[in-house]
């Protein structure tokens, strides 16, 4: 299946989640992200807040940045065709860029060595399904040192038949409402 056809029917598929069970799969996804994040020993990472039907990993970033006060998030910024990663401070206001992602206003840019991956849907060898505009590639591309990645997504969006391209970049493992798996 080509993946323009598979993005199309994964996000309703997703949209079409019922409040309830989307809460439910979020919460079990939460629960495993949680516990990866207590096992890690880097104290920056780069992750995402959500937008449309993605899980929201947002409580938990939250707490594992009050655990520790050397913490850091940083969350992806964009600037034309690249991305960044900026610091987060949950306290201040975000602001809306480009496709309606939340974005800090922080001047603070970092390559965090773990970075969570929004992903709408992952095929069995371990490459991410986005929304088709090519950003994460691109910056995973132009990182000095590759970040450890990991994809979050719902499981029944894992380990789906599509073809990767050849710029697209393998994810090193994913954690879902079924828990944490290395590729």
């Amino acid at each position: 299946m080509d993946k323009k056809s598979e993005r199309v029917r994964v996000l309703k598929e997703r949209n079409a989640l019922s409040t309830a069970k989307r809460g439910e799969l979020n919460h079990a996804l939460c629960s495993f992200l949680s516990d990866f994040l207590d096992s890690v020993k880097v104290q920056t990472i780069g992750a995402f807040l959500p937008i449309g039907s993605e899980p929201d990993i947002s409580e938990v970033l939250k707490n594992w940045l009050r655990a520790g006060a050397a913490r850091q998030v940083f969350l992806p910024v964009t600037e034309g065709k690249t991305m960044r990663f900026a610091f987060w401070d949950p306290a201040k206001p975000l602001k809306i860029g480009r496709f309606s992602v939340p974005e800090p206003t922080s001047d603070l840019f970092s390559e965090p060595p773990l970075l969570l991956v929004p992903c709408v849907a992952l095929n069995k060898q371990g490459y991410r399904l986005g929304y088709g505009a090519g950003y994460y590639d691109r910056y995973l591309a132009a990182c000095a040192e590759k970040p450890f990645t990991v994809g979050i997504c719902f499981s029944e969006f894992c380990g789906l038949d599509f073809e990767a391209q050849t710029f697209d970049t393998k994810l090193n493992a994913v954690i879902s409402d079924s828990g944490f798996s290395r590729f």
